[in-house]
């Protein structure tokens, strides 16, 4: 299994790396209409959507292991369900898209989707629940061993899924079931909530591969599929299909007219460049060569005013893993050292200070996320329960800091403490960030009695050296599911295959496991306090110390008209592909 902990390695890295710096892939805009002059300004050829974004090496469903990939991904593929914007643009639904209705079910455990009976590939092939069937089989293949394959058992437990993927099952033991052309019968090991199952399944990963294009592409040992890796292997069952793909260089998806959503989604065609440079997008945008762009530090200084900015609210919080089962640094395993470095940590000097529109987060859990249904859209951050858990400025304490930290010295024998905080090499940002916090604790602390040490490393050379246990503090991440937290809080259990901490609680290992698979599973109030108790455990050990949370600002062209009217919303941002387009 080597190749999966690879891609997982360089799946988080990108991850993480592309939501901090470029916001989103799916940007809109904001602009406004004069209703005197609307008839003047009704557009007279094609939509197009001008974006700039990374490059990316596939188009195969099961293996996007980057957000990029993920975006341009889910223009060209369909599942049977979608999650759009509401008609009110205020809130988020989920809908039918190759499923003829939401599924139906009677214990939460087995699920019945059915299919419309008229979905196809653009070269006209159709597609059925046989065609569902062997795309997920293929997505659990062990020896194919696809990034997205734990789609099917961590975000629902499908039955013998993983037991699948791991070669410990055969398929005819696996929980999906084509039970004739037209109906697929999903079995979870336990009963799940709708928002769960319903969320799962409008992942493009779960969408449909061409079976034929999908065997074509298959190496001799059955290890790799070149399905999706050239504009000749890559089919469309989506509402865009790829009509141009220049690598590295330039992509052009254009509506497929037949297809489900085509009449909810607004551009005839979308033209995505590859830019790496954000200095690059920006003189593009300023030049009205793409209609969106993300602005933070000095740039988002000079556009502070611009009414055609609007702001992102990320599911990704930032901060300095904690090693604190180092051997070589013991003082790491010292709960009031670690507790002395959150209270001294200044989160506004180095979110607002560096990036200027990221938010301060003392917290573990982002505050897009949702504990209530999606309808109402209850955050967790807003409840009374999660904010009384939260300390007070941000959990900037000087004056507690140094109390934990005399202890900590103490302990320490009286002598020196040294640190060392590695930060990715590179990027200015992140330079920076680790030095405002070496100038903060030692401030804090005095020289005398604490020494910071910068490291820079790569990012894939930092995340290897945080697996392996051979650090201080690191920069990182840790993302959440807005729809289901509860879920996200996998990666601080013990047994989570790529930890870059040392929290092992066995405690919080219950809790989990009673929310995502056990009795509160169907107990929305004691699910949401457990979710309050696991993140109070986080806050007394600290294994990470949390900084902040990568809100981006984006400034949009004013031919780009949200239905959102700039709202963000979890699971489809700005909903920028339902966004009128004005020229």
């Amino acid at each position: 299994m080597k190749k999966f902990k690879n891609v997982l390695v360089i799946t988080l890295i990108m991850t993480m790396v592309m939501s901090l710096f470029i916001g989103c892939g799916k940007p809109a805009d904001v602009g406004t209409t004069d209703p005197a002059n609307e008839e003047a300004t009704q557009p007279t050829g094609p939509k197009i959507l001008r974006l700039a974004g990374m490059s990316a090496e596939t188009f195969n469903p099961h293996a996007n292991d980057n957000a990029e990939t993920r975006y341009l991904i889910e223009y060209i593929s369909s599942t049977l369900l979608d999650l759009i914007a509401d008609e009110t643009g205020q809130s988020v639904e989920f809908v039918p898209d190759h499923a003829k209705e939401l599924p139906t079910t009677e214990d939460n455990i087995v699920w019945t989707f059915k299919l419309k009976e008229n979905i196809k590939w653009t070269d006209g092939t159709p597609i059925n629940a046989h065609d569902y069937e062997y795309s997920w089989k293929m997505l659990l293949d062990q020896k194919l061993a696809n990034y997205a394959a734990f789609v099917l058992y961590d975000n629902v437990p499908i039955v013998n899924a993983k037991e699948y993927f791991t070669g410990e099952a055969n398929w005819e033991d696996v929980g999906i079931k084509a039970i004739d052309d037209y109906t697929l019968e999903i079995t979870l090991t336990t009963a799940m909530p709708e928002v769960d199952v319903y969320s799962t399944f409008t992942s493009r990963s779960t969408s449909p591969v061409h079976k034929e294009m999908y065997e074509a592409g298959m190496n001799a040992d059955r290890t790799e599929t070149t399905y999706g890796t050239t504009l000749a292997s890559t089919p469309s069952n989506g509402t865009y299909r790829l009509t141009e793909w220049v690598r590295d260089q330039f992509r052009a998806f254009d509506k497929n007219e037949d297809s489900i959503m085509a009449d909810i989604f607004v551009p005839d065609r979308i033209e995505s460049r590859v830019v790496t440079e954000s200095s690059t997008r920006l003189q593009l945008f300023e030049n009205g060569e793409i209609d969106a762009v993300s602005v933070n530090g000095e740039n988002y200084d000079r556009y502070a005013e611009d009414p055609r900015l609007v702001y992102t609210e990320e599911n990704t919080v930032w901060g300095f893993y904690v090693n604190a089962g180092s051997k070589t640094n013991p003082i790491l395993g010292n709960n009031d050292f670690r507790k002395a470095l959150y209270y001294a940590t200044n989160r506004d000097a180095m979110s607002k200070g560096i990036f200027r529109t990221f938010a301060s987060a003392p917290y573990f859990i982002s505050t897009i996320c949702l504990v209530g249904n999606p309808d109402s859209g209850e955050k967790y951050r807003d409840t009374s329960e999660a904010k009384g858990i939260m300390p007070q400025n941000d959990g900037y304490d000087i004056e507690l800091a140094k109390e934990y930290f005399d202890k900590a010295y103490e302990a320490n024998g009286n002598k020196k403490i040294t640190v060392e905080i590695t930060y990715f090499d590179g990027q200015d940002t992140m330079k920076r960030l680790a030095e405002v916090a070496e100038e903060e604790y030692e401030k804090v602390f005095g020289t005398d009695k604490l020494d910071i040490v910068l490291r820079a490393m790569p990012p894939n050379a930092a995340y290897e050296t945080y697996f392996e246990g051979k650090f201080d503090l690191g920069i990182g991440a840790r993302s959440q599911n807005p729809f289901n937290p509860w879920s996200s809080m996998k990666v601080w259990t013990s047994n989570f295959p790529q930890k870059a901490e040392s929290f092992y609680n066995k405690d919080f290992d219950k809790l989990y496991e009673r929310t995502t698979v056990g009795d509160l599973l169907l107990d929305p109030e004691g699910r949401f306090k457990a979710l309050v108790e696991m993140e109070q455990m986080l806050i007394d050990e600290i294994p990470m110390i949390p900084i902040f949370q990568n809100n981006n600002a984006m400034l949009y062209q004013e031919r780009i008209h949200l239905k959102t009217n700039g709202k963000f919303l979890p699971g489809v941002r700005f909903a920028v592909l339902q966004a009128e387009i004005v020229d």
